[in-house]
């Protein structure tokens, strides 16, 4: 099928888990461009370009060339060694929505639920930020750079993002590894989030990029679970024992995370076609390959 509605999306951060995902779902329909920075152009047949966000100018010159329609902004540092959380989540981020704001592209900027302090959960779109970690802060900053640069936005907070095709997401290939070395993972189970299939996810943002809402939304996985929960419903998933994970206390460790940062989004499913099941609902629909074909 080839392009149908000839508007022009720009999908910053093309190669990303996420982003992959977009690509291969908005290829179909609309004229792609996607961004890689770190890792080599994709596989899809669109017009693929490099790009570092921490570079202004260069973000400011490729959204004047391309003049997208929209743009969907998947790029983030996450925790991990030595993050440029200011650089990337703050600085590239501001960058990118003063582009959009200059080009009159509609934005569409990826958040996450740990801008909260995970003190109440089943946080609305209307509560106010406060991360409790450096990553739940530079995204807050984030946020707050979007808000203020006078462009057409729509800020999308979402939770832990899980699937397998074409590769496993991060998270699942460390539980199984763990599995498949018998060094198995300490997992939280008095940490609760909203874990959202990643292709449900993409679909939901294709789908808001030709509504062009405007705001705040939250789009996740429709069935709270702690980090422990979700991790052995995804080792049985892919033919693991679960039995090995290891049940841990988050305020037993020198950790400060928040609690609970399950999200309400009883909004997106009133505005959305796009179904957010829950995990199990995913997880008991879908075919898999045996785990012997995963790529851990």
């Amino acid at each position: 099928m080839g392009i149908t509605n000839h508007h022009k999306l720009l999908v910053i951060g093309g190669t990303g888990y996420l982003g992959d995902w977009v690509v291969r779902l908005a290829k179909q329909t609309w004229e792609v461009t996607a961004t890689h920075c770190t890792s080599p152009a994709g596989q899809h047949a669109v017009t693929w370009q490099r790009l570092d966000v921490r570079n202004g100018n260069a973000v400011a010159s490729l959204v004047e060339r391309i003049a997208p329609d929209v743009i969907i902004h998947t790029v983030a540092a996450n925790p991990g060694p030595q993050p440029d959380f200011e650089g990337v989540n703050v600085r590239g981020t501001r960058q990118v929505a003063r582009a959009a704001a200059h080009g009159n592209a509609y934005l569409i900027h990826l958040s996450t639920d740990v801008v909260f302090d995970g003190r109440q959960g089943n946080y609305r779109e209307s509560a106010v930020p406060h991360p409790l970690t450096a990553y739940g802060r530079s995204k807050a900053q984030a946020e707050a750079a979007v808000q203020t640069t006078g462009g057409k936005y729509l800020i999308v907070r979402t939770s832990l993002i899980y699937g397998w095709r074409p590769q496993l997401d991060r998270q699942t290939r460390w539980i199984l590894t763990g599995l498949r070395n018998q060094d198995p993972p300490h997992l939280f189970t008095n940490e609760l989030r909203s874990p959202v299939w990643v292709e449900s996810l993409a679909a939901a943002l294709l789908e808001l990029a030709t509504l062009k809402a405007t705001g705040i939304l939250h789009i996740a996985g429709a069935q709270p679970l702690s980090r422990y929960e979700f991790g052995v419903r995804l080792a049985r998933f892919h033919g693991f024992d679960p039995a090995p994970l290891i049940p841990a206390n988050s305020r037993e460790s020198a950790l400060n995370r928040p609690p609970d940062c399950t999200l309400d989004c009883s909004a997106a499913r009133q505005l959305l076609a796009t179904p957010l099941p829950g995990v199990d609902k995913v997880l008991g629909l879908t075919k898999f390959a045996p785990h012997s074909k995963l790529r851990l």
